[in-house]
């Protein structure tokens, strides 16, 4: 998936022709700020939107299942608004801040809903030559690690099919902790804290990763939990303990991806408490502008559940470093007591049933 162009305004920048007396406070304004430190302010983001269709869809208006078509917000990559600042506090420490926004292009609704306006990001912290500490909201480990080892760069047809969304979410009141690279070696820890009186374990969640790149190849191993509001784990997709390992390999214009996910839920009431997901895709760079995606997952479930397949192939064409075309197709396949969607969901209705999609559209990057 591309990562959003920045745009940095930078103390000293050159303006367009104005009055003269703002521009002498304009001076004024970014002498005392250089004479404080280098600070810097970027924005960035994306807007992504397109067409979508789903087969077998449940319509509760009348209790019956149909296609349905419609924009597809956030297909290919989440659409967000931010703002991330650094400011050099000399000696290579460094203080760095990141505000982002995530919304659907297709209505304009912020992610989540309800009153939280920086959706995905809010944290503020340090960086030097002993890493990065963040401090508030961010993504958990789990949406920054399978990221990088998803062949569709987690798509709405992806490895978050399969379990649900359970790679996807951000976590608030966070302290995380990046390592620097030594010959390619990173470290990860990130602890989520549950803010209950008396106890630590509800509504907390925490992870680390290692991970080893390479120019030709990557590793890495991440393990994180998250604990429901009675600190057990109780909900497999939502509340429960995750171990990922997997990896890429680069040969020439071809890049290979591998990966094995483990979720167990112990304290389950009902239903399935473990699951193992694997899955293998590749991306191959037709031309410096095209680049082909295959991908296939599978997942098994205890509890004589069963198990359900994901197959998608995807092209991503980019216009320019700014703007990508997409286009994706899949299908997702149940066994007789799965309920998976195809785009992630709840799959009410769905159980032993089969779906399918197609989505196309544009992600503009800024």
């Amino acid at each position: 998936m591309s990562k959003p162009v920045l745009k940095t305004l930078r103390a000293g920048a050159r303006l367009p022709m104005v009055k003269p007396l703002a521009v002498a406070i304009l001076l004024a304004a970014t002498c005392a700020g250089q004479a404080q430190a280098q600070t810097n302010v970027t924005i960035y983001g994306r807007v992504d939107a397109g067409i979508d269709y789903q087969s077998n869809q449940f319509n509760a208006a009348n209790n019956t299942r149909g296609g349905q078509w419609g924009t597809g917000g956030n297909s290919w990559g989440t659409s967000m608004f931010g703002f991330k600042g650094t400011e050099d506090l000399g000696g290579g420490l460094k203080a760095i801040f990141t505000l982002e926004n995530g919304f659907n292009a297709g209505n304009g609704q912020t992610n989540g809903g309800g009153s939280t306006l920086w959706s995905r990001r809010s944290f503020v912290g340090l960086s030097g030559d002993f890493g990065t500490v963040k401090i508030g909201r961010d993504l958990t480990l789990p949406s920054d690690i399978v990221w990088g080892l998803d062949p569709t760069g987690q798509q709405a047809l992806s490895s978050a099919t399969l379990v649900k969304g359970r790679s996807w979410p951000q976590t608030s009141n966070q302290v995380q902790y990046i390592s620097p690279s030594f010959g390619g070696f990173t470290a990860q820890g990130a602890y989520g804290f549950g803010e209950v009186a008396g106890a630590t374990k509800p509504k907390s969640s925490s992870g680390v990763a290692l991970s080893f790149v390479q120019p030709a190849y990557s590793l890495v191993a991440m393990y994180d939990v998250a604990n429901d509001n009675n600190g057990q784990y109780s909900t497999l997709f939502t509340n429960s303990k995750e171990l990922t390992i997997g990896g890429t390999v680069n040969i020439d214009k071809l890049k290979l991806y591998a990966a094995y996910q483990n979720l167990s839920a112990p304290q389950t009431v009902a239903g399935p408490d473990k699951a193992n997901h694997f899955w293998v895709g590749a991306n191959y760079q037709l031309t410096p502008a095209l680049t082909l995606i295959a991908a296939a997952y599978h997942v098994k479930l205890n509890q004589n559940v069963g198990s359900a397949n994901l197959f998608m192939l995807g092209t991503n064409y980019s216009l320019s470093k700014r703007t990508l075309l997409y286009a994706s197709i899949g299908t997702v396949r149940n066994g007789a007591n799965t309920n998976f969607q195809v785009e992630t969901g709840d799959g009410t209705g769905l159980t032993g049933q089969n779906q399918n999609a197609f989505y196309t559209g544009v992600s503009h990057s800024f």
